[in-house]
């Protein structure tokens, strides 16, 4: 299967994901990408506007002012603890815990599917364990999860107010 076929089904795959989350948003980023460029995901919260220049009393920005510091918050991630991720982010709010987007089998299905066709030697960065993070957004809660592979970048990104 070529990128192009990849993307497709990718989209078709994770077209109900994006929407209001508990208290906060869910959005998600299905792009082709050449596998060998560099971080890409900044413009990525630059258009979905999760990031700003800090506090109305001058207090700096939580979130990251460019793609490199977005870079230094991201770590990355085993497939396994990935795919742990996606689940529940999309299974349970981040704030409260409360039943959201899918029910966990739903997701592991989903993500399942989702890992298949990204193939193997994936590569996967995340900003969180679900307990703590390191914020990518203005929220106080987000839980961002890229991966790259077979030629396509997906990024899921959920924040969450308390």
């Amino acid at each position: 299967m070529d990128a192009t076929e990849r993307l497709v089904r990718i989209r078709q795959l994770l077209a109900g994901l994006p929407g209001p989350y508990g208290n906060g948003q869910l959005w998600t980023l299905i792009r082709s990408i050449d596998t060998s460029d560099p971080f890409l995901a900044f413009a990525f919260l630059t258009g979905a506007a999760v990031v700003d220049a800090g506090g109305p009393t001058g207090a700096p920005p939580q979130a990251p002012q460019d793609a490199a510091q977005l870079s230094a918050r991201m770590s990355e991630a085993s497939q396994d603890i990935a795919y742990a991720l996606l689940i529940g982010m999309t299974s349970r709010t981040l704030a409260y815990g409360a039943r959201d987007r899918y029910s966990q089998e739903r997701a592991g299905d989903v993500f399942r599917a989702l890992v298949k066709l990204l193939g193997h030697g994936t590569r996967w960065w995340t900003n969180t364990n679900l307990v703590s993070w390191e914020p990518a957004t203005r929220h106080v809660m987000d839980a961002f999860v890229i991966g790259k592979g077979g030629g396509v970048m997906v990024a899921v990104l959920a924040t969450d107010e308390d």
